[in-house]
C-alpha cells in the first residue's frame, strides 16, 4: 500500500540506498489533465528558486505519475509543493526509479541551472 506521506523530510539519506534523493514527494493520478497540471504548476513554481529540486511527470506501470525530487527544501516550500500535488494520491516508487529520476536530476543540473526534456508516452527508461 502506498504511503500516505511520500517526503523523506527529517530523515537521513538511506545509508543502504545510494543514489536515493533527500527529499521526494510522488503521486499518481488517475486522468491525463490533473496530472499535467500538477506538473505545470511544479515546474513553474522551481522555476524562480534556488532550491536543488527538479519534477517529472511519466507513467509506470501505464498510471500516470507526478514526482518533485532534490535536496531537502524548507517546510514553507514544501508545504506549497504538497498544496499543488493534492489532487493526487500519495505514492512510494520504487527505490530504482528514485535512483533513475535522481540520476537524470544530477545529470541535468551539470549541463545548465535549468533543463527541460520532454519525451513522446512508450519511450522506455530504465526498469
Amino acid at each position: 500500500m502506498p504511503s500516505p506521506e511520500n517526503s523523506r523530510r527529517g530523515r537521513e539519506p538511506d545509508k543502504e540506498m545510494p543514489g536515493l534523493p533527500d527529499y521526494c514527494r510522488a503521486v499518481r493520478y488517475a486522468e491525463e489533465l490533473p496530472s499535467a497540471q500538477a506538473y505545470f504548476q511544479t515546474q513553474n513554481l522551481l522555476a524562480g528558486v534556488t532550491y536543488e529540486l527538479s519534477t517529472y511527470r511519466f507513467l509506470l506501470d501505464q498510471v500516470r505519475h507526478v514526482a518533485v525530487l532534490g535536496d531537502m527544501p524548507s517546510e514553507e516550500f514544501d508545504q506549497q509543493i504538497a498544496s499543488i500535488l493534492a489532487a493526487g494520491e500519495p505514492v512510494t516508487l520504487p527505490s530504482d526509479i528514485l535512483i533513475l529520476l535522481n540520476q537524470r536530476r544530477l545529470q541535468a543540473a551539470a549541463i545548465a541551472p535549468w533543463v527541460e526534456g520532454h519525451y513522446r508516452p512508450g519511450r522506455r527508461v530504465g526498469r
